[in-house]
């Protein structure tokens, strides 16, 4: 099993420190708003990233850090005139909520920072005990200079528009432009807390490596997160927990999912072009959402409009209406090679790096190849369907017992048919729109008329 770890800018094999077991950490959101659709692409990424693990027989832990104060949440809870713990409870919960929608189930443990200031405080005074640490009027900064490794994971030190900046972290006293704060102190109408650091909260950056080190220890074996928080707060956490512990890597493998775009953009709330998850969900199902991000690499960019998820519909039904020919008390031994060599070559792909775009394309040779034989599929085949949808969630295999039977279908077709052949056109219209109104469609085609159930 190999993949790309950004760290090293190439691909690599999947060792983990501990064998047999993966302890795995997704940067989280901060939950001061509604999740979008960007955030969607990236949880779900990493869900199925999580799932294939534990496919593979590892033992996963998978955590994930929920950002509940921040300045985000303080100046949106002023606006509200509500208190941020309020504010960032409420948005938890929603969030919560929409990742339960999405089927993102493979999260072990959600972090909130606040249930970790005393970890967060310790790391501080760690750093400051090994000489990289320093106290402003405003809090406590990082010395970069005492981090010469800074900027291995992107490759450079310099702050860009499409970078997730760490807030407000600007002092004119600060030792260098880049030093971002551990320790924010107190200011009038803000949380705080009392503190052998002073009074006040914690830095974006600090959160996180608390929490891992707190779960995981000073390294551990994969984290994640979308391409934006490469640089700096990927960077950040590199120098923090690297030089608070005097250990390296802090992460044997970074993984990093690419953007979500509207119209060639970023999707992003700043930009105020973003969809959050609970209006997409109101126009479409979560298998067929899921789909669209699962047939994308996780690399990749991409778009999300109407046509990628016309695309994907299509792509789920021509799944499903396989899977309704099959029948699971059939003994389908003369296909049985057919779909064992279409599983390793799905399983495969996988393997390389989570190629999702290109084990669905197994998967679609696979039924192409099955159709062609002419053989019935059975219940080799419907193992089959059940693993891949196991790990991708974004198939509908359950039998629809208000939908129209298969033969009844073709009942109809025949009649329609025969209508046809009459010429008594006004009656086989009269057919296909009574199908239509029932959720299937026809094509008319040289070989013959096609049918399938609509997503």
């Amino acid at each position: 099993m190999i993949i790309y770890n950004t760290l090293t800018r190439r691909k690599e094999q999947f060792i983990p420190m501990e064998p047999g077991k993966v302890r795995m950490f997704v940067c989280g959101p901060t939950v001061y708003d509604l999740s979008h659709v960007g955030h969607a692409k990236t949880y779900t990424q990493f869900d199925l990233v999580a799932r294939y693990l534990r496919a593979r027989g590892y033992q996963v832990t998978y955590a994930q850090n929920l950002t509940d104060i921040d300045d985000k949440i303080i100046r949106r809870a002023a606006e509200l005139g509500i208190p941020p713990q309020q504010l960032a409870k409420e948005y938890e919960q929603a969030y919560l909520e929409d990742m339960a929608a999405l089927h993102n189930t493979s999260v072990d443990t959600h972090e909130r920072a606040l249930d970790h200031i005393d970890d967060i405080v310790a790391q501080v005074q760690a750093l400051n005990d090994r000489g990289h640490a320093y106290q402003l009027d405003d809090g406590w900064y990082f010395d970069l200079t005492t981090f010469p490794d800074y900027g291995k994971l992107s490759g450079r030190t310099d702050t860009r528009p499409e970078d997730a900046l760490s807030r407000v972290d600007e002092n004119d006293h600060k030792r260098n432009p880049g030093d971002f704060a551990l320790w924010k102190a107190r200011k009038p109408g803000e949380p705080y807390w009392d503190t052998p650091l002073g009074p006040g909260r914690p830095g974006w950056h600090i959160e996180d490596t608390a929490i891992t080190e707190a779960l995981f220890g000073p390294q551990y074996d994969l984290h994640g997160g979308a391409v934006d928080l490469i640089f700096p707060h990927h960077e950040a956490e590199i120098a923090q927990m690297e030089s608070a512990s005097g250990r390296a890597p802090l992460v044997r493998c970074w993984m990093h999912t690419g953007f979500l775009r509207v119209g060639g953009d970023k999707m992003a709330k700043s930009a105020g072009n973003f969809t959050t998850i609970r209006d997409a969900l109101a126009k479409t199902d979560y298998r067929t959402l899921r789909y669209a991000f699962l047939s994308q690499h996780y690399r990749s960019s991409m778009e999300l409009d109407e046509s990628t998820l016309d695309q994907a519909r299509g792509a789920r039904r021509r799944v499903e209406n396989f899977w309704r020919l099959i029948d699971a008390d059939h003994d389908d031994q003369a296909t049985r090679d057919l779909t064992e060599r279409a599983r390793d070559r799905f399983y495969a792909r996988l393997d390389d790096d989570f190629d999702t775009p290109a084990a669905l394309a197994a998967l679609f040779d696979y039924i192409r190849e099955h159709n062609r034989s002419g053989q019935q599929p059975g219940r080799v085949a419907g193992n089959f369907l059940n693993e891949v949808d196991a790990l991708f969630d974004t198939f509908d295999f359950a039998p629809d017992e208000t939908s129209v039977e298969d033969a009844t279908i073709e009942e109809r077709l025949a009649e329609r048919r025969r209508f046809r052949g009459e010429k008594k056109f006004a009656e086989a219209d009269a057919i296909r729109n009574d199908l239509k109104a029932r959720g299937i469609t026809i094509e008319d085609t040289a070989a013959g008329t096609r049918w399938w159930r609509e997503g």
